[in-house]
């Protein structure tokens, strides 16, 4: 049986080989200096700490994360929608593409969310 984890790209085939997988690949992150640049757009004349940088960088993976989440469902319903609810056991492993306009639908309910 498969195991895949949804921050990789990974596949492993055991549980012990998902452990060391996990420890030896990170999840993606955002680089520092995208997020120091983000942060200067906003903020041209503040100086951030390292550790500031470091921060907003994972609150701005856990955003995408979860905005990726909440699109995927949204795509996932407006397919069934489209294509009825097939009585097919491979109905759970067909891919649905998610759009732009899944990510916009999502974006003030998860803006909201998180303020």
């Amino acid at each position: 049986m498969a195991v895949t984890n949804p921050y990789s790209r990974q596949t492993s085939t055991t549980s012990t080989t998902t452990a060391t997988t996990a420890s030896a690949s990170s999840p993606p992150t955002i680089s520092a200096s995208l997020t120091r640049q983000l942060l200067q757009l906003h903020h041209p004349n503040q100086r951030f700490t390292n550790d500031a940088i470091m921060a907003s960088s994972e609150l701005l993976r856990l955003l995408i994360i979860e905005a990726r989440r909440r699109a995927a469902i949204e795509a996932e319903c407006e397919s069934e929608v489209y294509m009825g609810q097939s009585q097919n056991s491979d109905n759970d492993m067909r891919r649905v593409e998610i759009r732009a306009e899944h990510v916009a639908k999502i974006a003030a309910e998860l803006l909201m969310d998180l303020s």
